[in-house]
C-alpha cells in the first residue's frame, strides 16, 4: 500500500509519523512547495525504520506519488487565530485544485482524503477537479470532531471512550451539530443515562455545555499554540487505517452526497461505512426533528460556500 502526503506543514507530519508508527503502508511519500522539507521529514522518520515494521519513505516531487493507493491533502494556508475555516475559503480551493490535477498524472485512480479547511467545500472541490467516484473522495469531517465529543463525555461519566458511540455530525466547522437522539453508552441512551447525572434536572443546559466544549476546541488549541496537528493526525490515520484493511469501520467523514434534503451534490458528515474502496454505506441515522432541521441547515451553508467559489 502507498500513501502519499501532500503538505509537509505540522498536519501533514503529524500524519506521516503517526502512519509510521500504526504501520498503515508499505511506502510513505511526502511533497511539499518547500522540497527540502519533505526530504528532511523523510529522512527524519527514516531514521526510526529498525524500530518498526519496515517501510519505504521518501520525500521531494510530485513523480514520487506515481501508482499511490491514498493520497492524503494537507497543504493550504493555515487558519488563523478568530478566523473561521470557511475565511480559508478561496485561497485554499486554489490551492486544492492545482494539487488534484498534479497527483493524478500521476496516479490513475487514487483514493483521496482531504484535510485542508474548510474540509467539506473542498472534498467538494477535488471531487470536481478530478471527476473521480465521489465515494472515492473523503474528507476528515467530524472524524475529529467526533472523537473529542467521545472525550468530553468520556471524561464527564469517567467511562472509556471508546465505549461511547455519539456522532458530531454536518459541517466541520461552527454549524456542525451533535445527534444526541442517537448517542448511547453500551447501547443504553445518553438520556437514560444523565437521569443519574448531578445535573439532571438541567439536562439541556448540560448538554449545550459540553457540544460547546466540543465545538470550541479547535480555536481554543489555535489560541494556545497557533494550529492543531496531533489529534487530526491520529484521524487521518485512523480513516486511512480502516481503508487499508478493508475494515468496514463506521467514521464520520465527509463526502459528496448524492441527495439529501433535496439538496444535490453537497458534502457533509454523516457516520459511513469505510473500506479499501472509500465509503461503502452512509448510515442513516434517526434523527429528530430539531437535529434534521439544523442538518438542513449545515448542509446549506457548505452549498452557500461551494456556490460563491463557482460563481461568475
Amino acid at each position: 500500500m502507498k500513501i502519499s502526503i501532500i503538505g509537509c506543514g505540522m498536519v501533514g507530519s503529524s500524519i506521516a509519523y503517526a502512519a509510521v508508527i500504526k504501520g498503515v503502508a508499505d511506502e510513505i511519500v511526502l511533497v511539499d512547495m518547500n522540497k527540502e522539507l519533505a526530504v528532511g521529514h523523510a529522512e527524519d522518520l527514516s531514521d526510526g525504520i529498525p524500530f518498526i515494521k519496515p517501510i519505504k519513505i521518501s520525500g521531494g516531487d510530485y513523480y514520487l506519488t506515481k501508482n499511490s493507493d491514498i493520497i492524503v491533502i494537507t497543504a493550504g494556508r493555515a487558519q488563523r487565530p478568530d478566523e473561521t475555516r470557511l475565511d480559508l475559503l478561496k485561497s485554499n480551493a486554489k490551492i486544492v485544485s492545482s494539487i488534484v490535477l498534479e497527483c493524478l498524472k500521476y496516479s490513475e485512480n487514487p483514493i483521496l482524503i482531504i484535510v485542508s479547511n474548510p474540509v467539506d467545500v473542498l472534498t467538494y472541490v477535488a471531487w470536481k477537479k478530478s471527476k473521480l467516484n465521489k465515494r472515492r473522495i473523503i474528507g476528515t469531517g467530524t472524524t475529529l470532531d467526533t472523537a473529542r465529543l467521545r472525550f468530553n463525555l468520556a471524561d464527564e461519566f469517567k467511562i472509556d471512550p471508546r465505549s461511547i458511540h455519539a456522532y458530531v455530525i454536518g459541517e466541520h466547522g461552527d454549524s456542525e451539530i451533535v445527534s444526541w437522539s442517537t448517542a448511547n453508552i453500551g447501547g443504553i441512551s445518553i438520556f437514560d443515562i444523565c437521569k443519574d447525572c448531578p445535573l439532571s434536572k438541567k439536562r439541556n443546559i448540560y448538554f449545550k455545555k459540553i457540544y460547546e466544549k466540543t465545538r470550541n476546541k479547535a480555536y481554543k488549541i489555535i489560541k494556545s499554540k497557533g494550529s492543531t496537528y496531533y489529534g487530526i493526525g491520529l484521524s487521518t490515520v485512523r480513516l486511512i487505517e480502516a481503508i487499508t484493511n478493508n475494515e468496514n469501520s463506521v467514521l464520520t467523514v465527509s463526502f459528496v452526497h448524492d441527495e439529501y434534503f433535496d439538496i444535490k451534490n453537497i458534502p457533509f458528515s454523516l457516520p459511513a461505512i469505510i473500506n479499501k474502496d472509500g465509503v461503502k454505506k452512509v448510515l442513516n441515522i434517526k434523527l429528530d426533528d430539531c437535529e434534521l432541521a439544523s442538518l438542513e441547515k449545515s448542509a446549506t451553508i457548505i452549498k452557500k460556500a461551494i456556490d460563491s467559489i463557482y460563481e461568475d
